[in-house]
Formats: structure tokens, sequence, C-alpha cells
């Protein structure tokens, strides 16, 4: 079980990278609306290689050995650019005027336990992506509506955040129930949770890549 774990891990990183590099080059030629997701990525990229360096003894975060700080800015920078993704996505007015009240009060929620007690940082929190996660569910959800109603958009991307939203808000809200459990299930429950990542990733790729076609296909009109 633990080799098919690692060996989802590599292709889970080598999406991850690719992921990045498509996205990269959508933004450098003007596809303004993958802003969001390409910095998605890079906060995605920056935090795996700090936990990657940490694991391997390269440094020590505050003399722990612990990558919680990194999971607590991924945290705030997923809510942040997917909120930003949403924003330029969902064309009604009512959501513009929700949207920004909504993210202020949420985020201020989530951090302020960290602010009062700035150990929690160290520590492996749920606090801050039970608060976030929702409110991304209900923009996903919402874009979903949106996008049977308009008829375009980038439902590959929604999909895939959708899943990837919805299956860690089960992970966080059920991970108490994981204690005592066989290292059998352990395991099995690792597998179940990285595979929706592989998934969004494909996803991701996908949408790029018909933008790509898309461009192909003006430039040779």
């Amino acid at each position: 079980m633990e080799t098919i774990f690692d060996n989802l891990t590599v292709v889970y990183f080598s999406l991850l990278i690719f992921d990045f590099v498509c996205y990269s080059i959508a933004v450098i030629i003007g596809k303004n609306d993958f802003k969001p997701i390409f910095l998605y990525l890079m906060s995605g990229v920056f935090t795996e290689i700090m936990s990657k360096m940490i694991s391997r003894d390269y440094f020590l975060v505050l003399g722990e050995k612990t990558n919680a700080p990194f999971f607590f800015l991924f945290t705030i920078l997923q809510f942040v650019f997917l909120s930003y993704f949403f924003k330029k996505v969902i064309t009604c007015p009512v959501f513009g005027k929700f949207f920004k009240y909504s993210v202020i009060i949420v985020l201020m929620i989530g951090i302020t336990p960290y602010i009062l007690n700035p150990t929690w940082i160290l520590e492996f929190s749920v606090w801050l992506p039970l608060m976030t996660i929702p409110l991304l569910l209900f923009f996903s959800t919402y874009y979903f509506i949106e996008l049977l109603r308009n008829k375009k958009g980038y439902p590959f991307i929604n999909i895939g955040l959708f899943l990837i939203l919805g299956n860690t808000l089960i992970f966080l809200m059920t991970i108490q129930f994981y204690e005592g459990v066989s290292s059998y299930i352990r395991s099995l429950l690792r597998i179940l949770h990285i595979f929706p990542l592989i998934v969004l990733h494909l996803l991701f790729i996908y949408e790029c890549l018909l933008y790509f076609k898309s461009q192909i296909r003006r430039s040779t009109i």
C-alpha cells in the first residue's frame, strides 16, 4: 500500500509542476482569467518544496521539524487566490457585493485564533480550512449554476476545485476518527486523499490545453 502511495505522490508532484508550467505560459501570453490559478499553483509548489526540505532536515521552523506554518500559509493563499478566481469568472452583480464582505468576514474569523495564540501556527489545526473551504465550495456551486446558464467558462477547473475542496473538507471533519485505526487503513485513507489531487491537476491541464488549442485555431484563421 505504501508503494502505491509513493507512486501516486510522484505522479501528483509531476502533474503539479507540469500544471504550473502550463498556466505560467498561459498567463504570459495574456490569459488573465488564469492568473488566480497560476498563483494558486505557485503557492502549492512553494508549500510542497518547503515541506520536502523540512522532511529532509534542510532547516527547522523556530526549532521545530514541522511544516504546519506552511500549511497555514497555503490555506490562506488558497482561500485568497481561489476567491479571486471566482470573483473574476462569476458575472452576477449581486455576487460582487456579497463577495467582498463574505471573504473579509470569513478570513478574519479564520485567522483570529492564530493572532490571539501565535503558537497555533506551529501546530496542525483544522480551524482555518474548516472556516474557509465551505465558502469556496459555495462559490464553486454558484459558478456551476452560472456555467449551466451561460454555457461558457471553465467547467473543468471548477469540477477539479469542487472535488478537491469537498474531499479535503470531509477529510478534515472526520480526521478525529482516524486515531487508533490500523496502518493499512491509514495508508488507504492517504491514497483516497491524494487521488482527487491527481484528478484536479489532470482537469487543470485539460482546461489549459483547451485554451492553447483555441489560441492555435485563432492564429491560423
